[in-house]
């Protein structure tokens, strides 16, 4: 639990809130409101070595604070469907994202 593991607001996918917010403090505390406004609570438990986790992407999820000297590593792997289209950018971190993920890209393609 030191190292901050990830943690999940169950059935946040089903709601629509903070999803063009940027990721930060600010919008943390945001949806933390929000997500206590709809009595969805919280479930974080400390991962063992090599389990694995699968969650929707609208579902709100966070990692912790890792409070040890040691780096905490993850891999991550995201699934998209073929027909998925590309947004235009929302906020900085959007753009931040498409400028290093999808360079040269324009939105619908």
């Amino acid at each position: 639990m030191e190292m901050g593991p990830l943690a999940f607001a169950p059935k946040s996918h089903l709601h629509d809130v903070g999803r063009d917010l940027e990721i930060g403090d600010k919008s943390q505390q945001a949806i933390e409101k929000k997500l206590l406004a709809h009595n969805l609570g919280q479930f974080e438990e400390a991962f063992d070595l090599g389990e694995v986790s699968f969650h929707s992407g609208w579902t709100f999820h966070r990692a912790g604070r890792n409070l040890t000297e040691l780096p905490r590593e993850v891999m991550t792997v995201i699934y998209m469907d073929e027909d998925m289209r590309l947004a235009a950018p929302r906020n900085e971190n959007q753009q931040a994202d498409w400028d290093g993920w999808c360079p040269g890209r324009r939105s619908g393609s």
